[in-house]
C-alpha cells in the first residue's frame, strides 16, 4: 500500500500499564462496552508511520539483501530485495534467514481472548500456531507450474525462484538459488488492549468464532517500543525476521470504521541498523472472503522478501486486487489480494496467496518468470497496465 502517516498515541502512564500487562498478564476490568464493527474492506498490507520517515542507508545492519538498478521504459529504479543477487553467479546462492514466530494472545477489555496457541470453534483440530508451522510458508514441498518443476522449498522461497526463473532454472546461472526461512517459535506474548484501542465484530461467524479488532497505531507502537526490544535477549536482531502472529484479531487505523487490516510488514530503526518485522492474522473464521489460514502471512512474507523496507519504487499501477487507486511500489501481494493458491502440506490444505512477479511491476519483455508468466499461479500473463 502507499505509505501513510500514523499519529503516535498513548502517554507515559499508558506505556507503563501496557508494559506491566505484557510482562505479568495482570487482569483488567471486564466491560462489554466496546465499539462494534459490522463489516469492512479487507486490506492485507498497511505501512506504519516510521517506514517512510527513515531513509534506507546501504551497508547498515539488516537482513541479507542485494540491490539492483532496473530500467523500465524511460525510467530507472533502484531496488533492494532479501537474499543474494540472482543475476550474479553465486558460489553459494542459497540464503537462510533466521525467523522468529511470536504468537500473541490478545485480550480485549471485555475479557474476550484470542489465542494462537488454542483451538477455535472453526478449527477444533489444531491451533493457529500448529497450523502455521505445518503450512507451506514454513514447511517445504515440491512445486511446479504448467508442468515446469520449480524445485522444493517453502512457498515464498519458490515464489522467488519462479519470478527469476531465467536465472534459477537448471540451465540458469544460479540453479541452487533459495531464500529460506529457518523458523523458531518463541513463547506466547500476552497483550491487553486498552478500551481506547479496542473493538469487536457484532456477530460471530457461521462456525461460531468471534473476531476482535485493535488500533494499528496502538499495536505498532507496542511492537516497536516494547515487544521488539524485549525479544533481543532471545536472539532477535537486525539480521533476523520476527513475525507476530495474531489469531482472529484484525486492525483498524484510528477508527473502527476503517477496518480491516489483516497484516503488514515494516522496519524499525535501531542503533545498529534496521529491524524488519511483520504482523499477520491467521484466519479460520471464514469471515473475510478470499482470506483463509495463511493468506495474510504468505502475503506479508513475500512482500518483506521483495520489498523489505517498503520503498522499492515502480511506475504507477493499480485498480486491481486491494488497490482502489494507483500505487507505485513493489508490493507483490497487493495486486492479487483475495486470490489464493490451495496448497496441501502435512495432510491439510492451506491457502497462501498468489503473488505478482518482479516482471509484472517492471514490464520485463519477455518475463523473467517461469513459462513467461507474470504471477506464480499464472493469473497474470502480461505486465501491469499503466495507472492514472
Amino acid at each position: 500500500m502507499n505509505l501513510r502517516t500514523f499519529a503516535m498515541i498513548g502517554s507515559a502512564a499508558l506505556a507503563v500499564a501496557l508494559l506491566a500487562g505484557v510482562a505479568s498478564g495482570r487482569a483488567s476490568a471486564v466491560s462489554s462496552s466496546l465499539p462494534q464493527i459490522s463489516a469492512g474492506r479487507v486490506i492485507l498490507d498497511f505501512q506504519p508511520h516510521h517506514t517512510q520517515a527513515r531513509a534506507v542507508t546501504a551497508g547498515s545492519t539488516s537482513v541479507k539483501r542485494f540491490t539492483r538498478t532496473v530500467s523500465d521504459g524511460g525510467s530507472t529504479f533502484h531496488v533492494t530485495m532479501v537474499g543474494k543477487n540472482p543475476f550474479v553467479a553465486q558460489t553459494a546462492p542459497s540464503t537462510t534467514i533466521k525467523t522468529f514466530l511470536v504468537p500473541v494472545k490478545v485480550i480485549l477489555p471485555n475479557g474476550d481472548t484470542f489465542d494462537p496457541t488454542a483451538t477455535t470453534p472453526c478449527d477444533t483440530q489444531a491451533s493457529a500456531l500448529t497450523r502455521t508451522l505445518q503450512s507451506p510458508v514454513v514447511a517445504s514441498r515440491a512445486y511446479s507450474v504448467g508442468g515446469t518443476a520449480l524445485g522444493t522449498g517453502q512457498y515464498t522461497d519458490i515464489f522467488r525462484r519462479a519470478e527469476f526463473f531465467t536465472q534459477t532454472r537448471p540451465t540458469g546461472i544460479n540453479p541452487g538459488y533459495h531464500v529460506k526461512l529457518n523458523t523458531v517459535t518463541l513463547p506466547v506474548r500476552t497483550v491487553r488492549v486498552p478500551r481506547s484501542a479496542a473493538a469487536e465484530f457484532t456477530t460471530t461467524t457461521a462456525c461460531g468464532e468471534k473476531t476482535g479488532a485493535m488500533d494499528i497505531n496502538f499495536w505498532d507502537n507496542l511492537v516497536t517500543g516494547t515487544l521488539l526490544p524485549s525479544l533481543r535477549a532471545q536472539g532477535v536482531t537486525e539480521t533476523t525476521l520476527p513475525i507476530f502472529e495474531l489469531r482472529g484479531v484484525v486492525m483498524f487505523d484510528g477508527s473502527p470504521s476503517s477496518c480491516c487490516i489483516l497484516g503488514y510488514h515494516a522496519f524499525a530503526a535501531t542503533a545498529a541498523g534496521k529491524q524488519t518485522y511483520a504482523t499477520a492474522d491467521y484466519e479460520s473464521s471464514r469471515r473475510f472472503a478470499g482470506v483463509n489460514d495463511v493468506s495474510s502471512l504468505s502475503h506479508e512474507v513475500a512482500e518483506w522478501q521483495d520489498d523489505p523496507f517498503g520503498n522499492n519504487p515502480t511506475k504507477p499501477w493499480g485498480h486491481i486486487g486491494q488497490v482502489a487507486g494507483c500505487q507505485n511500489n513493489l508490493e507483490v501481494g497487493d495486486p492479487l489480494s483475495g486470490t489464493n493458491v490451495p496448497t496441501a502440506t502435512n495432510g491439510h490444505t492451506f491457502h497462501p496467496q498468489e503473488l505478482a512477479f518482479f516482471s509484472w511491476f517492471y514490464h520485463s519483455k519477455p518475463s523473467l518468470g517461469v513459462n513467461g508468466l507474470f504471477s506464480n499461479n499464472g493469473t497474470f500473463t502480461t505486465a501491469a497496465p499503466a495507472c492514472t
